[in-house]
């Protein structure tokens, strides 16, 4: 019996001689067949689309980088990268948001061909097809028709997509120890679903995580064709306005880490990049056969939720966000800074910006940056919150828009534009309450008014909100 120790409690709720309600399983009807000659990369739709795309890919060369938090076990590994963006055509300004392409890391992608024992197929030039007395059957579009094992586990597929349930299930008939069988058959099952997300969702369980486990599960390369979905960009705030320099764009990020001793895929990888003691084969090794050095894969997004500053600048502005989530105001404040340069009679409304983070002396990121805005006037008044200081006035962020409430409503209405950056699940959400709280307490409205005051402030694009999940 070949079980992992940490599936010992699912083995044990299992009885071997009790069936369990399985999802319908469809058959996948792809076939691959290897052959001879050139390597070409085609897919079955003429162009894959980009998510949001306003540009052309363009490999950017990392030009400057820099690290925003202090080396300390007790925070996040913020950094701060410049890509030169010259001769790329791109027109951005602050609010703006790049798509980095990722890859997969070389090392979960030999997991998988090892673990398979496709090693020596998986440079070969391949041709999928698929079986038309199957209904239904079909390519998916991200898979390419032709092309190497290789590139598509590197490129196409994302090796560390959340595994869904017929996934699961699909593995489950490829694997031959029966007890190993049993347990993939439960967590896929109606009466396995608090195991399934107690073991796979809350851990992050992915692919090759799986092969670890259950090591008699060995598909055919088909079944992960299939099944496995499309490596999607990562979406990042620009930092910086393209109306300063139109040839820079500067992005921040923490490092991530999803368990397991394992990163983040981009922000791990960019990391590796910038990183000067890093060793350059491996990290090319990361890159596309066509790219050289430090380049990265990016494209400029459509800003289709109206995050950027308003045409008309005399009226309040609130910016509001925790961490990572000022990025975007910093572009906010230079593209303001620029404005005042032009014209400086140019009429500014009142900016309050809302900032927090674990510790002012660790991961306090722009402070310099944003105590000079403050200094010249550009920002008005910021409010912070450290969360692990105990002489900090604030702990977080809502406490200080609370402690502000009055104040608040009265920027509200005096017709303030609010913007709202980061965690759509806590942040962006308690934000909103605590908006909706004041308007009641200070302006005499019902419960149902102020929701409605800040949902029509939202269809005025009054109330913006760049958030993550």
């Amino acid at each position: 019996m070949v079980v992992v120790r940490s599936f010992n409690d699912i083995f044990n709720e299992i009885n071997l001689n009790s069936t369990v309600n399985l999802p319908l399983l469809k058959e996948h009807g792809l076939k691959i067949n290897y052959c001879k000659g050139q390597i070409e990369t085609t897919y079955r739709c003429p162009k894959l689309p980009l998510p949001f795309a306003k540009s052309e890919v363009y490999n950017a060369e990392i030009c400057a980088w820099r690290r925003l938090t202090l080396e300390n076990e007790s925070c996040k590994a913020v950094y701060e990268v410049t890509f030169d963006v010259e001769g790329s055509n791109f027109e951005f300004k602050a609010g703006d948001t790049i798509g980095i392409l990722p890859c997969n890391i070389p090392r979960e992608v030999e997991a998988v061909l090892n673990h398979l024992d496709l090693r020596t197929q998986a440079d070969t030039p391949y041709h999928l097809t698929v079986n038309n007395s199957i209904k239904g059957c079909k390519i998916p579009p991200h898979i390419p028709v032709q092309s190497t094992l290789r590139h598509v586990l590197s490129f196409s597929v994302d090796l560390r997509a959340v595994l869904k349930k017929l996934f699961l299930l699909a593995l489950s008939k490829y694997t031959k120890d029966e007890n190993e069988r049993k347990i993939l058959e439960f967590l896929c099952s109606k009466e396995g679903a608090t195991s399934y997300h107690t073991h796979i969702l809350n851990k992050n369980l992915t692919l090759t995580d799986i092969f670890q486990i259950f090591k008699t599960c060995k598909p055919p390369v088909e079944i992960l064709l299939a099944n496995l979905p499309r490596l999607l960009p990562r979406t990042y705030s620009i930092v910086n306005t393209g109306l300063s320099d139109p040839n820079l764009i500067k992005i921040c990020f923490s490092v991530m880490s999803i368990g397991n001793n394992t990163k983040g895929l981009t922000t791990g990888w960019l990391e590796q990049l910038i990183n000067k003691e890093s060793d350059i084969d491996s990290v090319l090794k990361n890159l596309d056969i066509n790219q050289k050095d430090n380049k990265v894969p990016i494209y400029l997004r459509k800003n289709i939720s109206g995050f950027s500053l308003p045409v008309h600048l005399e009226k309040p502005m609130l910016f509001i966000g925790p961490g990572t989530g000022v990025a975007p105001y910093l572009g906010f404040l230079e593209e303001i800074s620029f404005y005042k340069k032009i014209d400086s009679d140019a009429k500014i409304g009142e900016i309050w910006l809302y900032f927090g983070c674990r510790d002012a002396n660790l991961d306090f990121i722009y402070k310099k940056e944003l105590y000079e805005y403050l200094n010249k006037g550009i920002l008005n008044k910021m409010s912070t919150a450290f969360s692990r200081m105990e002489d900090s006035k604030f702990k977080y962020v809502q406490d200080a828009l609370i402690n502000d409430g009055q104040n608040i409503v009265k920027l509200i209405k005096d017709g303030a534009h609010i913007f709202i950056c980061g965690d759509l699940k806590t942040m962006a959400g308690e934000v909103k309450d605590i908006l909706v709280n004041s308007l009641v307490k200070y302006d005499g409205k019902s419960k149902e008014e102020a929701e409605k005051y800040i949902s029509d402030m939202q269809k005025d694009n009054r109330y913006l909100i760049d958030a993550w999940c």
